[in-house]
């Protein structure tokens, strides 16, 4: 079967007024997330930095929690003064959820809502972006760290969702060029201030002499992160949403990791990123 651009976008037309008729207005027994993408100004390394894009008033993206096998509904506005939309990185959705703008829905114009409706069937860490625009949204921000719980509960004495990813901001805090043609071959790219959560080397509190499941996410659009735990006794337990059995010593590149931690009496724990290639500006 032949299926010709027209036949394709009639396709996509039919699936565009899914986010007014017919789809539920709440998730039945589920989750159901408000969610909208817009531009915002906060300071990441000092100055505050115009011309961030989020999907939370002033910092990075909220993290998303669903349930295995429970049915979720994401209310997307777009806010920003140009078309996007939301892929669910990693998860199995159906094609029309998938937020894959031409391919799956159209993209959303400024304005614009959508209804996401769909049910996690794997329990894991995993993200969520444009795909639209994407290089230049990302590069500025738009993305967050989506959890689907396990039907169990795993018993863990703590948790802790960590979204890696660079910004490049000259000296006044403001955005430079977010790529240069001669760094194509050379790796990408790099941002010039690294964080965590929105933060450069941010502290965060853990129970003490508990076991503590860290979510690591790599959202960044270049850097690969090689990533060692000082401190405390860890393991990895999942990759790009796969429970493993065994010990990994990895690269984090656009994947999720879960580990586990026990931390010690009134002991500090390091997370530290070393970039396999050499630093640029």
């Amino acid at each position: 079967m032949q299926i010709t651009r027209r036949a394709m976008m009639a396709g996509l037309a039919g699936t565009a007024g899914l986010a007014t008729l017919g789809l539920p207005r709440s998730a039945a027994g589920g989750v159901t997330v408000d969610l909208a993408a817009r531009s915002i100004r906060a300071s990441l390394s000092g100055p505050v930095t115009e011309g961030l894009m989020s999907y939370a008033g002033g910092g990075p993206g909220p993290v998303i929690r669903l349930r295995q096998g429970k049915p979720a509904l994401i209310r997307f506005e777009n806010r920003l003064a140009e078309m996007t939309t939301v892929h669910w990185h990693g998860l199995r959705v159906p094609h029309t959820m998938d937020g894959v703008a031409w391919v799956s829905q159209f993209p959303l114009n400024p304005g614009e809502t959508f209804d996401y409706v769909f049910t996690p069937q794997d329990a894991g860490t995993f993200w969520y972006h444009p795909h639209c625009n994407t290089f230049e949204q990302l590069s500025r921000g738009l993305n967050g760290v989506l959890v689907v719980e396990e039907a169990l509960d795993p018993g863990f004495d703590a948790e802790v969702a960590l979204n890696l990813r660079d910004f490049r901001l000259g000296a006044d805090g403001q955005f430079i060029d977010l790529s240069k043609p001669r760094n194509a071959a050379r790796g990408g790219t790099l941002g010039t201030v690294m964080t965590v959560n929105w933060a450069v080397e941010p502290t965060i509190p853990v129970p003490t002499g508990g076991l503590v499941r860290l979510r690591l996410v790599n959202t960044d659009v270049t850097r690969v992160h090689r990533l060692f735990l000082a401190g405390a006794e860890g393991r990895v337990v999942a990759l790009d949403g796969h429970p493993l059995d065994r010990h990994l010593l990895h690269y984090l590149g656009s994947k999720r990791t879960a580990a586990t931690i026990s931390s010690l009496d009134g002991a500090r724990l390091l997370l530290v990123g070393g970039p396999p290639f050499p630093e640029q500006i």
